[in-house]
């Protein structure tokens, strides 16, 4: 694993921000933070109505699973499946968590910003381009600085393809679509 200065930097402040926005693990691959919806009123692709006030679980991936030894830079397809397999085993945690943990019941729905090319529409997801703006270019910046940071393997192959997505998941599509009854 690099130990340069600004890798070691990047550590400090990502420990830094989670701490800040109350971010909470949640999984190996999965953490959360929480907080009321202020935007405009919309239906989701289930009929849900997202609307001012309600709460949502905010997606944090965990970059420390990536570090893990099977993330070998040369197996580019193992790593990838293994993403997926840590993913659909992540939300079907949540969908058992969802009713058992205080925190969920009141979410309706769950929201993150990714550079990760759109899928996950047929299980579910909303997803939407973020359009061009002072804030989508810090964040794609932020997003080359973590791929050349942690996933330095990554860069050449996704540096042309970063744009920021927002995912939208509903309460009902994460239990619809992960839980095992």
């Amino acid at each position: 694993m690099k130990t340069t200065l600004f890798y070691r930097f990047m550590c400090w402040y990502d420990a830094h921000w989670r701490r800040r926005h109350r971010v909470e693990k949640f999984d190996e691959l999965l953490s959360f933070s929480f907080e009321t919806f202020s935007g405009k009123r919309r239906v989701m692709n289930d009929g849900t109505w997202i609307e001012p006030g309600d709460c949502l679980a905010i997606l944090h991936f965990n970059r420390e699973c990536f570090a893990h030894p099977a993330a070998d830079p040369r197996q580019h397809i193992r790593n990838a499946l293994r993403f997926r397999r840590l993913l659909l085993a992540s939300f079907a945690h949540l969908a058992k968590a969802i009713h058992e943990n205080e925190k969920f019941r009141q979410v309706k729905a769950f929201h993150g910003v990714s550079w990760l090319p759109p899928h996950g529409e047929k299980l579910g997801f909303v997803i939407e381009r973020l359009p061009d703006s002072a804030l989508n270019l810090v964040r794609k910046f932020y997003f080359t600085i973590l791929l050349r940071v942690f996933f330095p393997h990554l860069v050449d192959q996704e540096n042309n393809r970063i744009h920021p997505h927002a995912y939208w998941l509903t309460r009902d599509s994460l239990l619809k679509n992960f839980s095992a009854e």
